[in-house]
C-alpha cells in the first residue's frame, strides 16, 4: 500500500510539473512600429508572438501567432458591431467576446461555452488599466507602460486553467478598446 501511495504521489507531482510547463504566461504587448497600430509584438515567457491586421487598413479582422503551435484569428462577428468579437484558435477553440451592457464598451464577457470571464477597466472611466479577476481562474491585469500611450503594455498574468486563446482575447479587447482608430 505504501509503495502504491508513493507511486501515486510521484505521478501527481510529475503531471502537475508538466501541466504547469504548458501554461503560457503573457508578460507584455507592444507595437512593432511606433506610429502604427496594425502590427503588435506579443511577449509570452520565452516567446515573441505577433498580432496584426489581416487586411491593411481594415481593423475588423486580425491574425495572431503566440508561438509555433498556437495561432488564430480575431474578427468582428458583424461588420458594423464593435460589441461582438470572435477569437478562433488553430486548435478549434472558439471564444466569443461580447459587451455585458448594450451600447457600452466598458465591460466585456468572454466565453468558450465552458468557461466565462469578465474584463473591465480597473478604474471607472480610465482605459489605461484593465483587469480580469476571477475566483476560479485567477487574475489577468494589463496596463500601459506610460499612461495615455497605448503602444506599450505590461501584463501580470496570474491565471490558471485559461487557454492561450482566451488570454489572447483578454489582451486584444484591452488593446482595441484603449485605442481610438
Amino acid at each position: 500500500m505504501k509503495a502504491f501511495l508513493k507511486f501515486g504521489v510521484t505521478v501527481i507531482i510529475m503531471l502537475s510539473t508538466c501541466m504547469s510547463g504548458m501554461a503560457q504566461q503573457f508578460v507584455g504587448l507592444g507595437t512593432v512600429w511606433s506610429n502604427e497600430f496594425s502590427q503588435w509584438r506579443i511577449f509570452v515567457e520565452d516567446y515573441e508572438g505577433l498580432l496584426g491586421v489581416t487586411w491593411e487598413g481594415n481593423y475588423s479582422e486580425w491574425r495572431y501567432e503566440i508561438n509555433e503551435e498556437t495561432s488564430g484569428t480575431i474578427r468582428l462577428k458583424w461588420k458594423d458591431d464593435p460589441t461582438n468579437w470572435e477569437i478562433r484558435g488553430n486548435d478549434g477553440t472558439l471564444i466569443t467576446a461580447r459587451t455585458i451592457w448594450p451600447n457600452s464598451l466598458r465591460e466585456w464577457r468572454l466565453t468558450d461555452n465552458d468557461k466565462s470571464i469578465e474584463l473591465k477597466p480597473k478604474w471607472g472611466n480610465a482605459d489605461h488599466e484593465w483587469l480580469m479577476k476571477s475566483r476560479s481562474y485567477g487574475t489577468f491585469y494589463i496596463y500601459q507602460d506610460w499612461e495615455g500611450d497605448p503602444r506599450e503594455w505590461t501584463i501580470n498574468d496570474d491565471t490558471n486553467d485559461l487557454s492561450p486563446h482566451m488570454k489572447m482575447g483578454l489582451l486584444f479587447i484591452t488593446m482595441v478598446q484603449s485605442m481610438k482608430f
